[in-house]
């Protein structure tokens, strides 16, 4: 780490006057990981049944230009099929594309709800792994949150 104010890196001697220091206004303020998800413009989920087979469930998504789908049985979420589970479950094995996608899936995935707040949620996200999280309200699905949701929710706050 270097001393604030310190014109070169105290390790390799590169010269740091030109790296800008962020602005106070741009940091991210304490306030805005108060504020609910339902700040938030979530994706529209895209949601599949339980015995559905992996190969619909890969084509909605190419359809649908989304990295995961929520799995349904009936109304309640049972599970979430990601393109990181098209990767690593499916693709060394492609004989299991007319398999039933509840073998595939990663179950009982986590969900938010929309009053949620923004850092619980990024909590979850980061500490997860997750790009895609659920969101319910009544344990019904409403809505999906994405990675790109939040950095497009942080870009209208801090850049536009």
């Amino acid at each position: 780490e270097n001393i604030e104010g310190a014109e070169t890196c105290e390790r390799c001697t590169m010269d740091l006057s030109s790296i800008d220091v962020p602005d106070a206004a741009q940091l991210l303020k304490e306030s805005d990981l108060t504020l609910p998800i339902a700040a938030v413009r979530w994706s529209k989920p895209i949601a599949i049944q339980a015995t559905a087979t992996v190969r619909e469930a890969i084509q909605l998504m190419q359809e649908q230009h989304s990295g995961a789908v929520v799995v349904l049985r009936e109304h309640s979420i049972v599970g979430i099929f990601t393109d990181r589970d098209v990767l690593q479950r499916v693709a060394p094995d492609l004989a299991t594309l007319d398999e039933p996608l509840e073998g595939f899936m990663t179950p009982d995935p986590v969900v938010l709800r929309e009053d949620d707040l923004m850092a619980y949620a990024l909590n979850k996200m980061g500490v997860g792994g997750f790009r895609h999280i659920p969101v319910v309200r009544d344990e019904r699905l409403i809505g999906i949150l994405t990675g790109r949701d939040v950095l497009n929710w942080l870009w209208g706050r801090y850049f536009d």
